[in-house]
């Protein structure tokens, strides 16, 4: 896995967290790898805004930005429920269906063992899905680059109220089937819903992580 890869995943999880000084060295000797990937990652998560250089001060991990987790959400909603709707006018093959179905298996037993990592790497794959299904895989590439902040709540999220996962599953149970059944104006809501599930603990999740946000009363 890339250099960039490596650290925006530790980014989004809050292995590195919001406002934590991070620097070159530091990251060589946690990831073991060389500091001129290290430096070129950097170079881009700045870009992405994923991290801040202050002079004179050091390297910091940025701080959630709550208004862009709202507006990746609103635009994330708006294209999904487009791609999902293409999918659910796709007849899936056996192979196709029974991998979904694998995902969903696999999504509960994260959540029976509480695996936070592989709940949200599961729930990204199983999105990434339909994109592949109804060829849009350069709209998920530009989704996973504005979608970083919403990645970075949702995770948070899901550490406050891990009870939400099995509603997480429900939802993608039900999209599913929507999409099975050719459904085109139910999978759309569903895609709706789900989405829009993750902000309804916005109030909880600064309570409990008030240190990691910025941009909380807009």
């Amino acid at each position: 896995m890339k250099a960039y890869d490596l650290i925006s995943q530790k980014i989004i999880k809050t292995i590195y967290k919001p406002g934590s000084r991070i620097s070159e060295k530091i990251i060589a000797a946690d990831l073991k790898i060389g500091r001129t990937p290290i430096r070129e990652a950097l170079l881009r998560l700045r870009q992405e805004q994923l991290i801040d250089i202050i002079p004179q001060s050091g390297t910091y991990i940025s701080k959630i930005d709550l208004k862009a987790v709202r507006d990746a959400r609103f635009v994330r909603t708006s294209i999904e429920q487009e791609i999902m709707k293409q999918a659910a006018e796709i007849t899936m093959s056996d192979s196709e269906r029974i991998s979904l179905e694998i995902n969903l298996q696999n999504q509960d037993k994260a959540m029976t063992i509480e695996d936070l990592n592989l709940f949200l790497d599961l729930d990204n794959e199983f999105h990434h899905f339909f994109y592949q299904l109804t060829n849009h895989e350069e709209v998920w590439s530009w989704i996973k680059t504005i979608n970083v902040q919403f990645d970075r709540y949702r995770f948070l999220s899901l550490i406050v109220n891990q009870l939400s996962l099995n509603e997480l599953i429900t939802d993608h149970e039900n999209i599913l089937k929507a999409v099975l059944k050719n459904d085109v104006k139910q999978v759309a809501q569903f895609t709706k819903r789900h989405l829009e599930r993750a902000l309804e603990e916005e109030k909880a999740v600064i309570a409990e992580f008030p240190d990691y946000f910025t941009n909380t009363n807009i």
